[in-house]
């Protein structure tokens, strides 16, 4: 049987179906998967001690929003930007006397490496945090997960879906049904 095309934009069209210049779809990560299968990098990190203005030139040079803070490689506490907002801004603290201890919260909720990423996403959810230190049997910090960076692979994965979604003024637009 031979199938006769009405036009050469129909023969186009289903040509393109049969290629595809998407790249492949790499492996899901799944919620029960370890937060180790997430590629975190080297968290941020400081030694209690430090004064505020190190603390922030090290986050504005590594672009970062966060420093763990330790005491003799142990990690006691978490300075983020949301503590900087909250405590520092507009006040008159001399940032260079001030220590990152006066401004940490204190023995922040942590995880391993070999927790699931549900875990991190509960205590995000429940603790309203954005940042969720990962350490290791020692108490050294070896990771940070936070809120943007599963947002990030979620983004990754799902980045033909996010790209061609419609511009934000026709995301509802009821006088203009979609689908046949």
């Amino acid at each position: 049987m031979i199938l006769h095309y009405e036009s050469d934009d129909e023969q186009q069209w289903l040509d393109s179906m049969e290629t595809s210049d998407q790249p492949e779809m790499g492996k899901a990560i799944k919620i029960q998967d370890p937060i180790s299968s997430l590629n975190l990098g080297e968290p941020l990190v400081l030694e209690k001690g430090t004064s505020i203005r190190t603390a922030l030139n090290k986050m504005q040079s590594k672009l970062e929003n966060y420093i763990m803070v330790t005491s003799n490689g142990s990690l006691i506490g978490i300075l983020t930007e949301r503590d900087i907002l909250m405590n520092i801004t507009g006040k008159e603290y001399d940032l260079e006397i001030s220590l990152i201890e006066e401004f940490m919260t204190q023995d922040p909720e942590t995880l391993t490496m070999e927790d699931p990423l549900a875990y991190a996403l509960n205590k995000m959810h429940v603790g309203g945090f954005r940042h969720v230190p990962i350490v290791d049997y020692q108490n050294t910090p070896v990771g940070i997960i936070t809120l943007s960076k599963i947002i990030s692979i979620i983004a990754d994965f799902f980045n033909q879906d996010i790209i061609n979604l419609p511009p934000l003024d026709r995301m509802i637009d009821t006088s203009n049904p979609e689908g046949g």
